[in-house]
């Protein structure tokens, strides 16, 4: 008997988007929304491997609340030396910047809400911050790398 498969064209898992512009760093940004929020991101130890790079993750799960949601970084700096010849004064490293979504390249960190947060009350509290630049809903059926979100 032969084996079937089928290639989905949509993805299943449905979760709205949130892109932050901040100059925050990561521990700093999740102990901003804890404090504001009264959410509790905790850094999860495992980070998301992609395009040979790592983001950062922060997870929000209440359970008995019904609450689940991510703190997601999108940038991420790699540095690799070059070989360069042995008559050369210093030794170069050569840094690449590189996007968990490439489409969305200037965005600094994604809240990704499973369920269980008022997405409009979230947008409130993010848009009072002093250190957020700028926030925004993101239109999910519209990105093209959309795997790369999912990580559960």
């Amino acid at each position: 008997m032969s084996k079937k498969y089928f290639l989905l064209d949509k993805i299943v898992e449905q979760f709205d988007l949130i892109s932050i512009h901040t100059s925050l760093d990561d521990f700093s940004l999740a102990y901003v929304l804890n404090k504001n929020l009264g959410a509790s991101f905790k850094r999860v130890k495992e980070n998301l491997n992609c395009n040979n790079s790592t983001f950062e993750i922060f997870l929000w799960e209440n359970i008995k609340d019904g609450v689940n949601c991510s703190l997601i970084s999108n940038k991420n700096i790699i540095e690799s030396e070059i070989k360069i010849e042995s008559h050369s004064l210093f030794n170069l490293s050569e840094t690449k910047k590189v996007s968990l979504i490439n489409s969305l390249s200037d965005v600094d960190y994604f809240i990704k809400i499973k369920q269980g947060v008022d997405l409009n009350h979230l947008m409130k509290v993010l848009n009072k911050l002093p250190q957020v630049i700028l926030t925004y809903i993101v239109e999910t059926e519209e990105l093209k790398s959309k795997f790369n979100l999912i990580f559960d």
